[in-house]
């Protein structure tokens, strides 16, 4: 079986709960399910969060980008997202946002809406990618 190794962000802070940020097996990268959520110790429920979709949805992908880059990868190693949405109703804005990382379509994508684990999260996503040979 291929090694594993975990990646924590210092960058990112501590994660909410007992996982970790993401791990990579073999030549796959596993990012856990990311948010805007402020990341600073303390508990989930006291982190700042903006009410803006957009807001949410630029820092989410950015802190996507972070757990990539720390693990040696980057977003053309994405080949795999899933987007959960709070509202049917920002669809069109994730859009806008996702290109501007994933912007050659070369991944797939699943999205679902759903509640989350605060009612003032809008969005959360995780992504595989493929780091064979880094």
């Amino acid at each position: 079986m291929a090694g594993k190794t975990i990646y924590n962000p210092g960058t990112l802070g501590e994660p909410v709960g007992p996982f970790s940020r993401a791990v990579r097996i073999g030549d796959i990268l596993y990012i856990a399910g990311t948010s805007a959520i402020t990341h600073q110790t303390g508990p989930i429920w006291d982190r700042p969060l903006s009410s803006d979709f957009d807001e949410q949805a630029e820092l989410t992908y950015r802190n996507i980008g972070n757990v990539l880059e720390d693990a040696g990868a980057t977003w053309d190693d994405v080949y795999k997202t899933t987007v959960l949405l709070k509202d049917r109703k920002y669809f069109d804005e994730l859009g806008k946002v996702r290109t501007k990382y994933l912007p050659n379509k070369e991944y797939v994508s699943t999205a679902f809406i759903c509640d989350l684990i605060r009612d003032d999260m809008l969005i959360e996503v995780d992504a595989e990618a493929y780091v064979g040979g880094k």
